[in-house]
């Protein structure tokens, strides 16, 4: 059970690092960017989530080894 969470985990990670990528090459978002300098907050939370979800995912798979 604990590794099925675990590679769940993983997957969602994976998840939130694409939607985050493909939120930062939207239009809107390369506009704030050049503006601002610098990438909206929402492209941030979806990339520090997914790695951390990524993270916990794997030592949870790890540990069950």
């Amino acid at each position: 059970m604990r590794r099925a969470i675990s590679l769940v985990l993983i997957i969602i990670g994976i998840l939130l690092l694409y939607w985050g990528y493909d939120l930062q090459q939207q239009l809107d978002m390369q506009l704030i960017r050049q503006v601002t300098g610098e990438a909206p907050e929402q492209v941030w939370q979806y990339y520090l989530t997914g790695i951390a979800s990524v993270v916990v995912g794997g030592l949870g798979v790890w540990k069950t080894f």
